[in-house]
């Protein structure tokens, strides 16, 4: 009988790497160590009844944001961001909002026009005040736990309790735990980004002649044709008028405002004038005297402008402005006035400024292991393919070693260890034909390497190899699946090690 019940069960594995990373590297071979901890949801294997619920709508599945922009260049400073006018954990929208948004949480009054363009993204939950929302945008994506109605009021399709007055041409949804955008790595990598624009920033005065404000960028080195500039909070006045000038080989300009010693920021009603509104500015927040995110409260009220970008990854950005056209990268959005003017407007993506610290290896994200979905006791051995981001910084042709272990297997309620067991799988198509080796993790670490190409993406590198079959690349394979004898919730932690090079 206990088999029978068990054939009806069906579960997901996601396996997010949350991992201790810990850095070594010296020139001298003198041991030095530096400690780097990626924080991440435990890794969640969970077996769940199979639905009987057949009224159920079953929505496409949404895939991977790289499905639907394929263009994009992830390494740049907003990357997938850039693509959305909201980039946030919380938007609150208590106006019409154009363009388009990705969040995990939206909060809206009813009754209100939520994204008019492109592709929307709701991950976790939708609040609201009233029935009658309106989604005019041409795509709108929901997480795998928000439930989508054909027809929940008279004719209306509806999410949760909400009905919609207005629907978006297509719906998809997030499926057997993949997420469209993994919002976790994504402000991970946000925040690194906005911390080396602050750190490769020249320093400026804002001088005044009455009530206007100017920014002379002439002596900000240019790299890639961007100058990244930073302005003390102090020396932006409420309610003035400011102007760049100086950038005579018309460089793209992004802009830290140092926040140090402060917990909120206010533009007042600013009006950005003459140069400023033919440049397309970055505005990046940053505490450069502690070298910490600013997470504060910004008060947005700028009056007019080019199309610009903020990126403030734990901050609470309020917009009271009718005149941004733009970006909003921030921890919340709150969205008091009709924003976005030019629904279509994306602030035009830049590049991150060069690390001057490269010639170092470091762990800069860990990386996610997707083994997919099946029934218990349907397999015995499963391959997990890499998905997420995995990368490094160092120099380009550096060889870096990894080395990944398995802190903690899968465990009864009991405590008592599942059985399962841990492999680190290498395919080497380095001599022309398909080379595989395995290495146990289980009890003892077991070695990555990696020959940094300049980008230090790991996974993009292995991709390109297993799709051109050459080189090397990785999978982790878990065996003895069918020592699982009982439905719940597993989870399993991987540890990191970055490694000095021979």
């Amino acid at each position: 009988m206990l088999k029978k019940v068990l054939l009806l069960l069906s579960g997901t594995l996601i396996l997010v790497a949350s991992s201790l990373c810990y850095i070594n590297f010296s020139p001298q071979h003198t041991s030095t160590s530096k400690t780097y901890q990626y924080k991440k949801k435990p890794s969640t294997y969970q077996f769940q009844k199979l639905s009987d619920d057949t009224n159920t709508t079953t929505l496409p599945a949404a895939g991977s944001w790289k499905d639907d922009f394929p263009g994009v260049d992830n390494s740049k400073i907003l990357g997938i961001a850039g693509q959305f006018n909201i980039f946030t954990r919380n938007l609150n929208s208590m106006s019409d909002l154009n363009g388009n948004f990705a969040s995990e949480n939206l909060n809206i009054q009813g009754w209100l026009n939520v994204g008019t363009t492109g592709i929307s993204y709701i991950k976790n939950a939708l609040t609201s005040n009233h029935d009658g929302l309106s989604f005019k945008s041409n795509t709108l994506i929901l997480g795998e736990y928000l439930k989508y109605t054909k027809n929940i009021l008279w004719g209306r399709p509806g999410i949760g309790n909400f009905s919609l007055s207005t629907a978006p041409s297509n719906f998809k949804q997030d499926v057997d735990g993949k997420k469209y955008i993994d919002f976790d790595s994504e402000f991970e990598r946000l925040s690194n980004n906005s911390k080396r624009i602050a750190n490769a920033s020249t320093a400026v005065p804002i001088s005044y002649s009455y009530d206007a404000g100017t920014i002379d960028v002439s002596n900000a080195k240019s790299q890639n044709n961007v100058k990244y500039v930073t302005v003390n909070f102090s020396d932006i006045h409420e309610n003035a008028k400011l102007d760049v000038v100086g950038n005579t080989d018309n460089a793209k300009i992004v802009i830290t405002i140092d926040t140090t010693g402060i917990n909120s920021f206010s533009t007042g009603w600013i009006s950005l004038q003459n140069d400023t509104t033919k440049t397309n500015i970055l505005f990046n927040f940053f505490n450069v005297k502690s070298q910490t995110d600013f997470s504060g409260d910004i008060q947005w009220n700028v009056t007019n402008g080019a199309t610009n970008a903020i990126l403030a990854p734990r901050a609470s950005v309020t917009v009271n402005s009718s005149a941004f056209n733009g970006n909003i990268v921030a921890q919340t959005v709150n969205n008091n006035n009709k924003s976005f003017q030019q629904s279509d407007s994306h602030y035009p993506d830049a590049t991150v400024p060069s690390d001057s610290s490269t010639s170092t290896p470091k762990l800069i994200s860990a990386p996610n292991v997707n083994f997919g979905s099946h029934k218990l006791n349907s397999a015995t051995s499963l391959i997990g393919s890499w998905d997420g981001d995995f990368k490094v910084s160092g120099e380009k042709g550096q060889e870096i070693k990894i080395n990944v272990s398995l802190a903690q297997n899968f465990k009864y309620a009991n405590g008592k260890d599942t059985g399962v067991t841990w492999q680190l799988v290498k395919s080497d198509y380095s001599s022309g034909t398909l080379e595989t080796s395995s290495q146990d993790i289980s009890t003892t670490p077991a070695s990555i390497t990696y020959n940094d190409d300049g980008t230090g993406n790991l996974i993009a590198s292995w991709n390109h190899n297993r799709e051109n079959k050459q080189y090397i690349f990785y999978d982790i394979q878990i065996s003895k699946l069918n020592s699982v004898t009982e439905a719940g919730d597993y989870t399993a932690t991987l540890k990191w090690e970055l490694a000095d090079s021979p």
